[in-house]
């Protein structure tokens, strides 16, 4: 039998990318789609492009919603498939994608997330394939997803019982999804092709070209709030010195066990994103961090290690004004 795909597009004024889009998922060919599009109530003449494609969307509207989470759950409101996947509509799906997607789950009962591979296409026409998650690297999973979003796709009653995407969530919302996933089902049902599935524009408006900070500071908020679920409260002071303004997200499905699990994740996110001090506010939430965070029962790998050395000395001073003239200093003498 066929699994229904309900694959939803979340809109708003992409009027250039909109028609590609819509052509990459009618042309599928398909016998099991349910293709869902969402348009937050463009202006730019997308609600044209929408209605002139109508026959081949199972539903869709146009009208002001709350942000592109919002859109997702609104769609997800409508679906009625097996398996759960959404595209952007500035993104294109690959020829066949779709029916590689349907024999995955076809030949899986059990099978929780499919990905495949995506395809960055930068503005001036350069293309590059995005790594794949490994699922047997199973502290990866949590640590370092790539998650591809739009060339993965998931168990349709795994993404309702968990209520769709958070919609406090602007940028991380696919992640926040995946890390949801896996505390809930456990890592064993993923499954992860070497074939091309998607396209990833990169462009001047897109999220990803525009959104660093925002990406960083939404997963600072995730991190928060999971690290507060389990009481670590050391862990929770450190990130919210550089994160002070972190929402209240709905919790994950976290048990005690997963402490440990956490720590890694949360050291993962400071080593990559403040490992290194070039502003006052790493300094003082990575300070905070060393001064007040035990590692004792933390699995830290020697790459890790000497991160946390060459920290250790840059922090080696009383406070920022110190800090400035100490690399000043190590900067003529090198």
């Amino acid at each position: 039998m066929v699994p229904t795909i309900s694959l939803i597009t979340p809109s708003y004024n992409q009027r250039g990318f909109l028609k590609e889009c819509l052509e990459s998922v009618q042309d599928q060919g398909y016998a099991g789609l349910e293709h869902i599009v969402v348009d937050g109530g463009s202006t730019d003449g997308s609600v044209e492009v929408i209605a002139d494609a109508a026959s081949g969307s199972a539903w869709w509207c146009s009208e002001k919603d709350r942000g592109q989470s919002h859109a997702i759950n609104k769609g997800l409101e409508h679906a009625t498939g097996d398996v759960f996947g959404w595209l952007n509509s500035d993104d294109l799906l690959l020829p066949g994608a779709l029916e590689r997607v349907g024999e995955a789950f076809a030949a899986d009962q059990e099978l929780l997330i499919y990905g495949g591979q995506r395809i960055m296409r930068y503005p001036d026409g350069s293309e590059q394939r995005v790594e794949l998650d490994d699922p047997s690297n199973t502290i990866a999973l949590f640590t370092a997803p790539k998650v591809n979003q739009q060339s993965t796709f998931i168990r349709m009653d795994a993404v309702k019982a968990i209520g769709g995407v958070e919609e406090a969530l602007h940028y991380c919302m696919d992640l926040e999804l995946w890390w949801q996933l896996l505390f809930a089902h456990g890592t064993d049902n993923l499954r992860f092709d070497t074939v091309d599935l998607a396209v990833f524009r990169i462009h001047g408006q897109s999220k990803t070209g525009t959104g660093t900070k925002g990406f960083r500071e939404e997963t600072a908020t995730i991190l928060t709030g999971m690290a507060q679920q389990l009481g670590m409260e050391a862990w929770v002071r450190s990130l919210r010195t550089g994160y002070p303004d972190a929402a209240t997200l709905r919790p994950m499905p976290l048990r005690e066990h997963h402490r440990g699990l956490v720590e890694r994740m949360v050291l993962s996110f400071l080593i990559k994103w403040h490992g290194s001090i070039h502003e006052r506010a790493d300094f003082e939430m990575m300070r905070t961090f060393r001064r007040t965070v035990s590692l004792d029962d933390v699995a830290v790998d020697a790459g890790t290690q000497e991160i946390l050395k060459q920290l250790d000395h840059q922090l080696a001073v009383p406070n920022w004004t110190a800090f400035r003239l100490k690399r000043k200093l190590d900067h003529l003498s090198s």
